[in-house]
């Protein structure tokens, strides 16, 4: 879910359609499609690199590592990665982690958080 209280309402409820539309043309049941057509369908929700950015931002912060096609079917779409990357760090302070962010291309550095003292992965 996208916590954005500064946005109007309307502006909201795009995000809540392009997180359904990102997931399921990027990780989910229409993930094997041509790049364009998964391209379209996010048009089809917005243009708009700040939301596009933004939704990415979300994406972002993943400590499972399975968010990056969302975020590479959003970059594709015109995201604007400078508002991800901010959005990203808003996101993973509110959720009380550090260092979530952090690789300059864009992607999400490992923090641990996933693994306990023995290197094991470990549910949420």
């Amino acid at each position: 879910m996208v916590h954005v209280p500064s946005l109007p309402q309307s502006q909201r409820l795009v995000l809540a359609v392009l997180s359904g539309t990102a997931a399921r043309y990027g990780i989910g049941d229409r993930r094997d499609v041509p790049r364009e057509v998964a391209v379209a369908a996010v048009h089809s929700v917005t243009t708009d690199p700040v939301l596009l950015g933004i939704q990415a931002g979300v994406a972002l912060v993943d400590p499972h590592g399975i968010n990056g096609q969302i975020v590479e079917l959003l970059r594709a779409a015109g995201a604007d990665m400078t508002v991800a990357q901010q959005h990203a760090v808003e996101v993973s302070e509110r959720l009380g982690w550090t260092g979530i962010v952090g690789s300059s291309d864009g992607g999400v550095a490992d923090d641990g958080h996933d693994q306990g003292g023995d290197g094991h992965q470990r549910g949420y």
